[in-house]
């Protein structure tokens, strides 16, 4: 009898960002954490929160959410903090980390982030080397999820 090796299924990243340019930036950075980790990454893209809300609430209740999500606050439309009290409220998404990278470096708005319902708050580096760091904590969580469901 012969035993079927069922491949683990990928880690799914949402990336919830406005600017382009950092999109690029930080998928360039979980490709770096891929290689590191030895790890498949699926990742999608959203402009805005409420692009965000569309794609996670389309989705059946577990086939494809995302394992993590990483969320800046800064975005037209529906911003961070609006998309995360959405997001909290949604009984199945409850638990889904949530990663802010964010320009945003006031206190205050990180504490109403993190009341809001982020798991960790990270200011966007001006390094690659930094980048890839956060997006390897971010993969580490990822894969933990993906791989508990």
């Amino acid at each position: 009898m012969s035993s079927v090796q069922v491949e683990p299924r990928p880690c799914r990243v949402l990336i919830v960002e406005d600017d382009e340019d950092d999109v690029f930036l930080f998928q360039r950075a979980l490709d770096h954490a891929r290689r590191a980790f030895d790890c498949k990454i699926a990742c999608e893209h959203a402009r805005d929160g409420l692009d965000a809300l569309y794609m996670v609430s389309r989705e059946d209740l577990t086939e494809a959410l995302p394992d993590a999500v990483v969320l800046d606050l800064n975005m037209p439309r529906l911003g961070g903090v609006e998309f995360l009290r959405s997001l909290r409220e949604a009984l199945r998404l409850k638990n889904v980390p949530v990663f802010v990278l964010t320009t945003t470096t006031a206190v205050s708005i990180h504490e109403e982030a993190m009341r809001a319902g982020a798991d960790r708050i990270f200011v966007k580096p001006n390094d690659a080397e930094t980048l890839a760091a956060i997006a390897g904590e971010i993969v580490r969580s990822a894969c933990a999820e993906a791989r508990r469901a």
